[in-house]
């Protein structure tokens, strides 16, 4: 699952996996995919991805509003399950909205016949 090619489709916007070297302009989205690799019968062909989705910006106002509604429509077209929220970080000076989506699933490869 390529989440970046993903998020700028659905969205318009960029977003890069768990962080920036350089933080651009804010407001701006990060990433982080705990991968779990499973299957069965000695066979580990399933991808559990568990997606966390965060916004980062200094306000929270009607454009913060659209963007964020931009995101949930993405989640929703796809069916995907997810819990969000916005918080005040103090110790960053800005809002973070935060999407945590339930395990995506995604067949790596055909099981094999022998």
């Amino acid at each position: 699952m390529n989440i970046e090619d993903w998020f700028k489709k659905g969205t318009g916007f960029k977003i890069k996996e768990l962080r920036y070297l350089k933080p651009p302009e804010i407001p701006y989205f990060l990433y982080i995919n705990k991968k779990i690799y499973r299957g069965a019968d000695l066979l580990n062909n399933i991808i559990e991805n568990n997606i966390t989705i965060e916004r980062y910006s200094e306000t929270n106002n009607d454009n913060d509003l659209q963007d964020i509604k931009k995101v949930d429509d993405l989640l929703k077209k796809n069916n995907y399950e997810y819990n969000s929220q916005t918080d005040w970080l103090d110790s960053e000076g800005m809002y973070g909205t935060f999407w945590i989506l339930n395990p995506i699933l995604e067949k790596i490869r055909k099981e094999e016949v022998t």
